[in-house]
C-alpha cells in the first residue's frame, strides 16, 4: 500500500534518536504495522533505522525499530489512514 506523509514534524527528542524519518508529501510503502505504547506504528521499505527503541516485557528488555504513528499519513486521494484501513489492504493484523 502506497502512503504519503502527511505530517514530518518531531520533537527535539524524536530527532536525536531516530535518523531517518518520513518527509512530508513524499510517498512511502508499509513494511510492517506494530503495535506500540503510543498506539498503532507503521515501519516502512524506504525508510530503516537502528533499533534504538526498547520496552520491558516478563522482565526482560527487548529492543525495537523505531516507528512512525499512522496519523502521520494518508492514502493517496489524501485521506488520513486508519488502522481497519492498513489491515485490509495489507493484510497485517498486529
Amino acid at each position: 500500500m502506497d502512503i504519503i506523509c502527511i505530517d514530518d514534524n518531531f520533537t527535539p527528542e524524536q530527532i536525536a534518536d531516530i535518523p531517518n524519518r518520513p518527509i512530508k508529501e513524499k510517498m512511502y510503502s508499509i513494511r510492517d504495522v506494530v503495535k506500540s505504547a503510543n498506539g498503532i506504528g507503521l515501519l516502512l521499505n524506504e525508510i530503516q533505522n537502528p533499533k534504538t527503541g526498547w520496552t520491558m516485557r516478563g522482565g526482560e528488555k527487548f529492543t525495537f525499530e523505531p516507528n512512525f504513528a499512522i496519523r502521520r499519513f494518508a492514502d493517496l486521494q489524501q485521506q488520513p489512514l486508519s488502522y481497519e484501513m492498513i489491515r485490509e489492504v495489507t493484510k497485517v493484523g498486529v
